[in-house]
């Protein structure tokens, strides 16, 4: 009986630290992208610079895509029924996820998340004050919140996370280079 209780014990203490080191991984991802939106928001004094050789946006305008995405896909999430949500694989998905990086010049920014031409800094700072928080608000969601993404496929809340850190890193390098000259 007492091996029993002991089994039993240190499955309970086994779970209870999986769910732990699951929830840590989570709360690192989401400090990390609060450390990148804080990196875009220092780009604020150069936004009106643009590189053609790099991009035929502003800085301005991939400052605010990037929070844009961020707050698109926590609404995308926080309305989702995590109910319906089924773990699908994805090889692109895999590919991005294992190197960290997106392709550049692959993809078009859907229009929800493109923003206008010429960015205000008055929209910047909106935009990034709603990132933060939801950047903060994330983590909280239910763990099979999900969005679909139109390539890399249906992604719960932590892929979703991830995804987020992999994608405004894509844009930071992007305004680094733009700013490199």
């Amino acid at each position: 009986m007492k091996n029993r209780i002991h089994i039993i014990l240190i499955l309970i203490v086994g779970t209870l630290l999986l769910s732990s080191a699951a929830s840590l991984k989570s709360d690192e991802r989401n400090s990390t992208l609060t450390l990148k939106l804080n990196e875009v928001a220092s780009y604020s004094n150069v936004r009106d610079t643009i590189n053609g050789k790099v991009s035929e946006a502003s800085v301005a305008w991939h400052m605010d895509h990037i929070y844009l995405m961020v707050n698109q896909l926590h609404k995308a999430l926080k309305y989702s029924d995590e109910t319906n949500y089924i773990a699908e694989s994805s090889t692109t998905r895999d590919y991005v996820f294992n190197s960290n990086t997106l392709p550049r010049g692959r993809v078009t920014a859907p229009e929800i998340v493109s923003p206008p031409k010429n960015v205000t800094i008055n929209t910047l700072q909106m935009h990034y004050d709603e990132a933060l928080a939801t950047a903060e608000k994330m983590p909280l969601l239910a763990e099979n919140k999900h969005f679909k993404h139109p390539i890399l496929g249906t992604m719960n809340r932590d892929e979703t996370i991830q995804f987020l850190n992999i994608h405004t890193e894509h844009h930071l390098k992007i305004i680094r280079d733009i700013l490199e000259k």
